[in-house]
C-alpha cells in the first residue's frame, strides 16, 4: 500500500513508528552495513563511489538526503524506484517534514543529522499499522555521504522492507 505525501496518516488510521536499532534483521540492510564498512578511508561520495556494482540491487532502495534550513529538514535529492513505488509517486524534491506530517518525524530527522554529523551509519526500524495491521515495516540502514565533488555532507538511506 502506498501512502501519498500530504496525506494525513491518523485520518487514515495509520500510525507510524520509527525507533533506532543496533542489530540488523534484513539481509539486504546487512548488506548496505557490509558496503559501508569496506568503504573508502576518505568516505562515499556520489558519482565516485555511488552507484557501485556491490550495491547494484539496492540502488531502487536509496534515499540520498540534503539537509536544509541548517539541519532543521531534509530534502530528497534521489528516490529509488523502490521507494517511488511505497509511496505511490515521484519523491525527489519534496522534504522530510511533508513525507511524514507525524509525530515521529523529530526521531527520523535527528538519526539522519547524527549519522551525517558524527560521519557513522545509523539504523532502524520503522512499522506503519493501521489498527492491528502491518502496511509497512521497514530497516533503515542510514549513512554519511558526500555530495558530488565533496562539495557537502548528505546522507544515503537504504529501506529494506521486509514482506
Amino acid at each position: 500500500m502506498s501512502v501519498s505525501a500530504g496525506m494525513c496518516m491518523a485520518d487514515a488510521g495509520l500510525v507510524s513508528a520509527y525507533r533506532p536499532i543496533t542489530e540488523l534483521k534484513h539481509p539486504l540492510a546487512r548488506k548496505a552495513m557490509a558496503f559501508w564498512d569496506s568503504r573508502p578511508a576518505d568516505g562515499l561520495e556520489l558519482g565516485r563511489d555511488v552507484p557501485s556494482r556491490a550495491i547494484a540491487d539496492l540502488l531502487k532502495r536509496i534515499i540520498v538526503h540534503e539537509p536544509i534550513e541548517g539541519g532543521r529538514d531534509l530534502k530528497v535529492r534521489l528516490a529509488g524506484s523502490a521507494i517511488r513505488q511505497r509511496f505511490g509517486r515521484e519523491i525527489t524534491g519534496a522534504n522530510l517534514s511533508q513525507l511524514y506530517p507525524t509525530p515521529d518525524l523529530a526521531d527520523r530527522l535527528r538519526s539522519v543529522m547524527t549519522a551525517i554529523e558524527e560521519g557513522r551509519p545509523q539504523c532502524a526500524d520503522c512499522a506503519l499499522t493501521g489498527g492491528f495491521t502491518e502496511v509497512v515495516h521497514t530497516e533503515l540502514v542510514i549513512m554519511p555521504v558526500f555530495a558530488p565533488n565533496r562539495v557537502a555532507a548528505w546522507a544515503m538511506t537504504f529501506c529494506c522492507f521486509f514482506g
